[in-house]
């Protein structure tokens, strides 16, 4: 891989759609050096974290914010794991809220403290498995009355707004388009 020049790397730098192809210019109208000379710029900052890399502390923001919830614990749910294994079946679960699945790290230059925070998502507790499955991992949807009890079923799936948008995404990259797809 060709190292990129310090221009290139630079937070300052930016596109300038006015030319064709787009070039990249310093926001600061500075020349653009080639990666020899690194030190001939005084307002060159690295868009990459780059070592060594002094580190003064830590800001663990999962204390706060880490089993905190934006959607209501315990509320009755339907769900669809998308695993093989589930043969398409769906189950009773029981929203959890908001769970940590991982974790973004963030460096603040100023301070010179790393920022750790939870990376959530829906966690339903699924009795009939015994385990935990997450939204990012299934289809599912609240029960907020007797019919919502029905099976999540493959219509559902196909109807979200993200499927369809997929599908005609799809389909115009194939050179389809409507009228093809009715014949």
């Amino acid at each position: 891989m060709e190292k990129l020049k310090k221009c290139e790397r630079c937070r300052n730098s930016r596109f300038d759609f006015k030319t064709m192809p787009p070039e990249r210019k310093c926001k600061f109208e500075m020349p653009q050096f080639p990666i020899e000379d690194e030190g001939a710029c005084e307002r060159y900052d690295s868009r990459f974290i780059e070592y060594p890399l002094t580190i003064e502390g830590i800001d663990n923001h999962f204390n706060n914010r880490g089993l905190t919830s934006l959607r209501e614990c315990g509320k009755l749910v339907r769900i669809s794991p998308c695993g093989e294994e589930y043969k398409g079946k769906t189950y009773l679960g029981i929203l959890l809220g908001d769970l940590p699945i991982g974790a973004h790290i963030s460096f603040n230059r100023e301070s010179k403290k790393l920022g750790v925070y939870p990376h959530t998502n829906p966690g339903i507790f699924v009795p009939e498995l015994g385990k935990i499955v997450y939204g990012c991992e299934s289809w599912w949807g609240e029960i907020e009355k007797p019919e919502d009890l029905k099976d999540i079923t493959s219509e559902e799936i196909e109807n979200t707004w993200y499927v369809q948008l997929l599908k005609e995404m799809t389909r115009k990259e194939d050179g389809r388009d409507d009228e093809q797809e009715q014949d």
